[in-house]
């Protein structure tokens, strides 16, 4: 694999990192598109948990999520996270961090109606997060949904389901090298665009 150049990535951040996701997805990774997501309380615990991103590109990385999940909660106070992804196969990880938004009523439908039927009307049984006495709940739950023949909205979109967007701020390339010089690549946004130092392995 040819080593990382920061000239090559300079201009255009985002745009490598969506590139490393479409070849690990091209290459079927082991999920992919997953990425470990953190964030912090108001009092500064962390916490962090495997999301599935559902865009990425050059304005950011998207997910959904319930309104009432800790993630969604936690971001409402301190909207600002980090997101990590790593793909073993290619021996490489990105690591992203910006601050978060929601995403509009029609990219979330959007999103909702690529999902499988039988997702959609998992996500519009229970409220995410929930305490349940027992895993027979979610087959229960699931039941009567299926049997109401109502998975969510006219859109599809469940009741509190939102989408939120990780806008890159930062973002760190690391591929690995079998002679332990691994490529690290630090890319940060500012007022002028992108710049892009490399720092030791």
């Amino acid at each position: 694999m040819a080593p990382l150049l920061p000239h090559e990535i300079a201009p255009d951040p985002p745009r490598i990192l969506a590139a490393w996701i479409d070849e690990a997805r091209a290459t079927a990774q082991p999920q992919a598109t997953a990425m470990t997501l953190a964030t912090a309380a108001a009092d500064g615990r962390p916490s962090a948990r495997m999301v599935f991103v559902r865009g990425w590109g050059p304005v950011g990385i998207d997910w959904l999520t319930d309104a009432a999940s800790r993630k969604a909660r936690e971001l409402a106070v301190r909207p600002h996270a980090a997101g990590v992804f790593y793909w073993a196969g290619l021996g490489r990880q990105a690591r992203v961090e910006g601050p978060v938004l929601l995403l509009p009523d029609d990219e979330v439908a959007a999103y909702f109606a690529r999902r499988r039927p039988e997702t959609r009307l998992a996500a519009g049984a229970w409220r995410q997060g929930e305490r349940l006495g027992s895993r027979a709940d979610l087959h229960r739950r699931l039941a009567a949904v299926r049997a109401a023949g109502d998975g969510g909205d006219a859109e599809g979109v469940p009741e509190g389901w939102i989408g939120q967007r990780l806008e890159p701020r930062a973002i760190e390339f690391w591929q690995e090298d079998p002679d332990g010089l691994h490529d690290r690549l630090l890319a940060v946004r500012g007022a002028s665009g992108w710049t892009v130092e490399r720092l030791a392995p």
